[in-house]
């Protein structure tokens, strides 16, 4: 009887490492497989700007032309996923200069370009640049010329400029599989 328990035992213990050492292998070659034509989420890559823009004194939103400066590739480095000189859309919130002195503000936080196969890939940016600020001035006017110099509250800060050529740095935001 104790035979047969330990027949039984070695037979399922060799059938259990056999499984293991079989069923991971393939799905190892398939996941490596799938890696040459995965675009990872946190991707990094660079953006450059095609245009000089400058936002007028409104509240406004849009978006700017731009394209991807290198190639980028897939998770494990053998394939290009979106070449170098891919459009590219940033999208822009723009805050008003103002009164006082008040800069403006253009804040770029996502943009959109395409994989080889025309998918559409998600990026994410952080980037925010302000205009300068004429509160000093209004300010010393104020000041110097009180009660007359309070007219000076009417001059308003400038609008940030994004000079054409500008690098961004951008992340993907979801893995993309591409055909």
């Amino acid at each position: 009887m104790e035979k047969i328990k330990w027949w039984k035992s070695t037979i399922s213990s060799v059938l259990i490492v056999a499984l293991i050492s079989c069923f991971p292998l393939e799905s190892v070659a398939q996941s490596a497989a799938n890696r040459s034509k995965l675009l990872e989420n946190g991707t990094q890559l660079v953006l450059r700007i095609n245009e000089t823009f400058k936002a007028n004194n409104t509240a406004d939103t849009g978006t700017i032309s731009s394209i991807v400066e290198t190639d980028v590739y897939s998770a494990d480095g053998a394939q290009v996923l979106i070449k170098a000189g891919t459009p590219a859309f940033i999208e822009f919130t723009a805050d008003p200069n103002g009164s006082w002195g008040k800069a403006g503000k253009i804040c770029l936080t996502h943009a959109t370009t395409k994989t080889i196969d025309n998918k559409r890939v998600s990026l994410r940016l952080s980037s925010c640049k302000n205009g300068s600020s004429k509160l000093g001035g209004v300010i010393i006017l104020s000041v110097l010329f009180f009660p007359i110099g309070l007219i000076s509250g009417c001059m308003k800060g400038s609008m940030p400029k994004i000079q054409q050529g500008t690098t961004l740095n951008a992340s993907t935001m979801q893995d993309v599989m591409v055909e």
